[in-house]
């Protein structure tokens, strides 16, 4: 017998279900009230004062890294082993990789790493959170601040990990979760960007919405923008989710625990 043991299956309940059911019986499926709650939910657990929903990861990486400004073909620190996502975005940008080492206990590149690998054409420091396994965020941070660079944090694989009783992904000027069904909590397809700063904030709802400016008519375009938009039926679900997230990262942290109990890890 052939045991096929999922990398991980998205757990949908009743009131899942009933949640997005809500929104489909409504008159709104886009860009309605479910949206700007699921933000909330978002700031509210992360302690980011701003989250932008979008219709990845993806795309808030390269929101984030668009609002940057960067110069053509700026340096960008990012780790050597990372998901094929971060390498496609900082290309598409016109940008040049510059890939660090990981360490091997953790397949993150960690503070001093990324401090022994940055040069004079530094532009960017794109740190990742693999597996869930957070990077000390706050010694990076002060790396990239005392360098005058800015600071991405990929937790797209770490919602409510901790460093320094502070969640992951609010370190950085920038950062972003995912909500991929292989996630800690599902909105289907489905990302958000958070950040600290209001104008950051405002441009990036901006530009996931066709680079609409919501003090002008709908067909008014502020600048070149994206449907990057994410639906109330996915924040719908994602706000269900995120009210039982701690349960599910328990249930994650106890399963992990039997795996490496029973395979001698």
């Amino acid at each position: 017998m052939n045991l096929r043991i999922p990398l991980a299956k998205p757990e949908i309940t009743n009131a899942d279900e009933e949640r997005v059911l809500e929104v489909l019986r409504s008159s709104r499926l886009t860009m309605g009230p479910r949206l700007a709650q699921f933000e909330h939910s978002i700031c509210e657990y992360t302690g980011s004062p701003y989250a932008i929903a979008v219709n990845s990861g993806t795309s808030a990486l390269e929101l984030a890294v668009r609002m940057l400004d960067l110069e053509h073909g700026a340096e960008v620190l990012m780790p050597a082993f990372t998901f094929s996502a971060l390498l496609n975005v900082v290309l598409a940008q016109g940008l040049r990789p510059r890939f660090v080492d990981i360490d091997p206990a953790t397949y993150n590149a960690n503070p001093d790493i990324f401090a022994a690998a940055l040069t004079s054409e530094t532009r960017l420091i794109l740190a990742v959170h693999t597996f869930g396994f957070p990077v000390h965020s706050a010694r990076l941070r002060k790396i990239a601040d005392a360098r005058g660079i800015p600071l991405i944090e990929d937790a797209c694989q770490a919602l409510g990990a901790v460093v320094a009783s502070r969640k992951v992904g609010t370190f950085g000027h920038m950062g972003l979760y995912a909500f991929y069904p292989n996630k800690q909590i599902t909105t289907g397809e489905g990302g958000v960007l958070v950040t600290s700063d209001e104008k950051l904030a405002l441009r990036a709802a901006r530009l996931r919405n066709q680079g609409r400016d919501p003090a002008r008519d709908w067909y008014d375009q502020a600048e070149l923008g994206f449907s990057y938009r994410l639906a109330d039926l996915n924040c719908a679900l994602g706000i269900s989710q995120l009210n039982r997230i701690e349960a599910t990262l328990e249930r994650r942290h106890q399963l992990a625990s039997l795996y490496d109990r029973e395979i001698g890890a």
